[in-house]
């Protein structure tokens, strides 16, 4: 009998979103209609890299790749986004490419960006970002919750940059302490003699 891969049941483009037996996710389809269209691209966990190939018969044949500077799944979607052919991301790619954009200028390490791109922006589960990342559910959950605070801290920086000298005036520090008038007035303004 003849091997039946193992196959997500999640689709895009009418593709697998997962390929489990070649460890491979599905970052995006190439649509032009030159020899590589209708051509899907997966990311080869491993290999650290995209592979361009056709999908029939519940087989993936690469034919071509996509070699990547570094061996982030983010920045192999942005060199295959960036390819001079006609692309298109899949969901996974999507959210990957805007890991790529917000975890450089950001204090969100590479794989933390990863994992609140794809829980946050794309909507993936833990477990599916657990398998699209290749981690464990723990994992995705320490990764997410350290990127939500740096957000969270992010977002209150920014907030407070902005804010005006009249708003700091009422600003209640979540402590609880608070200066009393009386601290506020104890300089002592005496004329020179």
């Amino acid at each position: 009998m003849a091997h039946q891969p193992t196959l997500s049941e999640e689709t895009e483009f009418g593709l697998p979103r997962r390929l489990p037996d070649q460890d491979a996710v599905l970052v995006g389809r190439v649509v032009s209609n030159g020899q590589f269209g209708g051509l899907a691209a997966y990311y080869i966990h491993g290999r650290g890299n995209i592979l361009i190939g056709r999908y029939e018969n519940r087989e993936f044949d690469p034919e071509y790749t996509i070699e990547c500077e570094s061996r982030l799944m983010s920045a192999c979607v942005r060199e295959f986004s960036r390819a001079d052919i006609d692309t298109e991301l899949s969901s996974i790619g999507d959210a990957l490419l805007q890991a790529w954009y917000f975890g450089d200028p950001t204090p969100l390490s590479n794989k933390q960006a990863h994992v609140y791109a794809l829980r946050e922006k794309a909507g993936f589960s833990r477990d599916e970002t657990a398998a699209i990342l290749n981690i464990s559910t723990s994992t995705v959950d320490t990764h997410h919750q350290r990127a939500k605070e740096k957000v969270v801290a992010a977002k209150n920086l920014v907030q407070f940059v902005r804010m005006g000298s009249e708003e700091l005036v009422d600003l209640e520090f979540s402590s609880g302490d608070k200066v009393s008038d009386e601290a506020n007035s104890s300089y002592d303004a005496t004329p020179p003699s």
